[in-house]
């Protein structure tokens, strides 16, 4: 998990570490401190036009279905960013294996 990745006792030295802003940080590190306007400028590029898009699914979708739409775009989509947890029941090894697959 973040925090065996993040901490002192996997990997002496770390020159970053990566992950969703939350105070739940390896003890090593100390707290969190928040960057001001990190969080608008993901916002503003993650709802950018060039950036995003949005499509409708049918209304009895299921979890494969959707990541068959996501396997089968065009052009091909480069990130997967799950926010809403639509996709259940499956790890993300599998999602992965799935997409692959």
């Amino acid at each position: 998990n973040g925090q065996d990745l993040g901490s002192a006792s996997l990997i002496g030295i770390r020159l970053g570490f990566s992950g969703t802003p939350s105070d739940l940080l390896p003890k090593d590190f100390g707290g969190c401190h928040y960057q001001k306007g990190d969080d608008a400028q993901m916002l503003h590029h993650l709802t950018a036009p060039a950036v995003v898009s949005c499509d409708f699914v049918r209304p009895q979708w299921s979890p494969r279905f959707l990541l068959d739409e996501i396997a089968s775009a065009s052009p091909p989509f480069h990130t997967l960013i799950d926010s809403g947890a639509a996709i259940t029941g499956m790890s993300n090894v599998q999602v992965a294996n799935y997409l692959l697959g």
